[in-house]
């Protein structure tokens, strides 16, 4: 097992369990019937797409569950994605099946604005199922939208159909705001930032792959988020997603130890000055 970041109370906020494990080391998840929600960057082969073998090896940890597979891309993307991730081979290996949003978002959000209004978008109604266990995998991504991409902004925006997924981008602060929403109206969910390689730089396309060798997974993706971006030398207080999910009040959190042993400074996108103006309000 990996090291383990124990239960903390702090300012009423009830930490869950964050586990840190070298990279490719076996994740003892709970079997139950699943959505897989990925992080997927690019319709072509790319370094920050989910890396096919964690993928397998939580589909092979699974078997004898109902268990099925998403992202969220226009169709045409989407299935070219599926082919050059192998996705379609993976699941009928397996006993999956694939869930595009596109042709599956039945369930309509409502959305609080920043000024009060109300915004709606449709998403899967499956992630939304609190018996079925949602698990998110997003390899850390250097991103031109979120600083950095990790298992809160996967949960929340890759469950969305895309053209309506549109509608959240109104602004960086308007966004981060409502990935933390969004993500606060799940329930049953285990994160996987898998940190085997993470991408620097001006990511997802055109960043380049360094290795890490660590994967961080808990029950709570902005737990996972928090300490993953701490290891990775970037403030959690820069990363407005989990700004507006924490309310400004943060978690008293320690690094597991595998973490802390493993501290790195990730190259930022070049445009992070002009990300960080989410601040400003």
């Amino acid at each position: 097992m990996g090291d383990i970041l124990a239960t903390n109370l702090f300012l009423g906020i009830i930490t869950d369990v964050v586990e840190a494990h070298l990279a490719d080391e076996e994740l003892l998840m709970p079997k139950k019937d699943a959505l897989l929600v990925l992080a997927v960057h690019s319709y072509i082969p790319s370094q920050a797409n989910p890396r096919t073998e964690l993928i397998e090896a939580v589909l092979r940890s699974l078997q004898g569950r109902d268990v099925a597979i998403t992202f969220s891309m226009p169709k045409s993307y989407f299935e070219k994605a599926v082919k050059i991730m192998g996705l379609e081979k993976l699941a009928g290996k397996y006993g999956a099946k694939i869930l595009p949003p596109h042709q599956h978002a039945d369930y309509k959000l409502e959305l609080e604005t920043l000024r009060g209004g109300k915004i709606s978008v449709k998403a899967l109604g499956a992630a939304f199922d609190e018996s079925l266990l949602k698990i998110v995998i997003a390899i850390p991504v250097s991103h031109p939208q979120t600083i950095l991409y990790l298992t809160t902004p996967t949960a929340a925006l890759q469950i969305l159909e895309p053209k309506e997924a549109q509608n959240l981008y109104e602004g960086f602060r308007a966004l981060y705001k409502y990935i933390a929403d969004i993500y606060k109206m799940q329930k049953n969910t285990y994160c996987i930032a898998d940190g085997k390689f993470v991408i620097e730089g001006d990511g997802p396309i055109k960043g380049f792959q360094r290795f890490w060798g660590v994967t961080v997974t808990g029950e709570n993706c902005a737990e996972v988020d928090y300490v993953t971006a701490q290891a990775l030398g970037v403030d959690p207080g820069d990363l407005g997603y989990l700004y507006f999910y924490y309310g400004g009040v943060w978690p008293k959190l320690k690094l597991p130890p595998l973490l802390e042993k493993n501290r790195m400074q990730i190259k930022l996108t070049s445009n992070v000055g002009i990300l960080l103006s989410w601040k400003k309000g």
